[in-house]
């Protein structure tokens, strides 16, 4: 007796058109992963650059004496530990600007940047201001 024709099983079209359905899922998903992946290296490497801009405001912000003006530029390495120029992943760059004269104040801008990125964040502060102009003094 001969078996009926739903028990032979697939054929080969029909395996080979899984095969490709299931490739383009798979280059599909592949192709989502990578965008993802480097999607949260920038957001990485912009929150380490974010950190150590405000890391250098409060230093300097902190700092016993008066600012002089001038720039400086420090270095570090993509887990934003201290790190020689050579080796560096972010430089962070900052300039010490005289304020307004009457306010004792100084313009501090830091500048955060990748190799190979280019600029990743600047941060601006004035540093100085006195309570009364800041908003902490009596009305």
């Amino acid at each position: 007796m001969s078996q009926p024709a739903l028990d032979r099983g697939f054929t080969l079209i029909e395996v080979l058109v899984a095969l490709v359905m299931v490739s383009v899922l798979v280059a599909g998903a592949a192709a989502l992963l990578t965008r993802a992946s480097g999607i949260i290296r920038s957001a990485r490497i912009s929150t380490t650059a974010t950190l150590l801009a405000g890391q250098k405001i409060e230093q300097l912000r902190a700092a016993p004496v008066p600012l002089s003006t001038g720039t400086g530029q420090d270095y570090f390495a993509s887990d934003s530990s201290a790190a020689p120029a050579t080796s560096a992943f972010l430089v962070r760059r900052w300039t010490v600007t005289p304020g307004w004269a009457a306010t004792g104040t100084v313009w501090v801008v830091v500048d955060v940047s990748a190799v190979g990125v280019g600029s990743v964040v600047q941060v601006q502060a004035a540093i100085g201001l006195p309570a009364s102009l800041a908003g902490g003094g009596d009305p």
